[in-house]
């Protein structure tokens, strides 16, 4: 009988599709997005799900930074929607976006502050918060209430916002005293 069960058991988990876990990946690949005091900088995105269908809620930028601001693109005024799974209803169980400011697309902006130090940089995450529904909220027949799986769930990716040192700036001051340099030799 126990080996009537156990197989029983056996078949039924095999019959049962694995869930996959969903996937977020920042463009630049490393997280790192690197701009002058003033700068409007962002994220790109790569999101992989295909199991049900995922649609971000929200995208933020943890820890906050006196750094700079963030700003998301799925609320106003860009209300980048999207859904994210397999089927016809879906946007494809792999979207990618650039950032783009005037577009909205992307995980959102990052003003740096016009008062950010050269050579500055803050560490963080980009968290995207998500719900999942077992119809695509595109298809004529979604039901909200009936078809959500999950709410309020999280995917972390780390980034962080570099104010690099002006290094062309340096490498010009460096050549201009070097030539500086040179000439008074000659005359010397």
């Amino acid at each position: 009988m126990k080996r009537i069960i156990s197989l029983v058991f056996a078949l039924g988990l095999l019959a049962c599709p694995a869930m996959a876990t969903p996937t977020l990946t920042l463009d630049p690949a490393n997280g790192v997005i690197r701009g002058q005091p003033g700068a409007l900088i962002g994220w790109g995105f790569s999101i992989t799900n295909t199991a049900d269908f995922l649609v971000p809620t929200s995208f933020q930028f943890l820890p906050a930074s006196a750094l700079g601001a963030f700003t998301d693109f799925t609320g106003a005024p860009f209300f980048n929607f999207f859904v994210v799974g397999p089927g016809v209803y879906a946007d494809g169980t792999t979207v990618t976006q650039a950032f783009n400011s005037t577009l909205g697309t992307g995980v959102g902006s990052f003003r740096i502050a016009n008062t950010a130090v050269r050579g500055q940089s803050t560490l963080g995450n980009i968290e995207l918060t998500y719900d999942l529904f077992s119809v695509s909220p595109n298809d004529p027949s979604f039901d909200p209430g009936a078809d959500l799986v999950a709410t309020d769930q999280i995917l972390i990716a780390p980034a962080s916002v570099d104010v690099p040192e002006p290094a062309s700036l340096l490498l010009l001051g460096s050549g201009l005293a070097l030539l500086v340099g040179f000439c008074l030799r000659r005359r010397g």
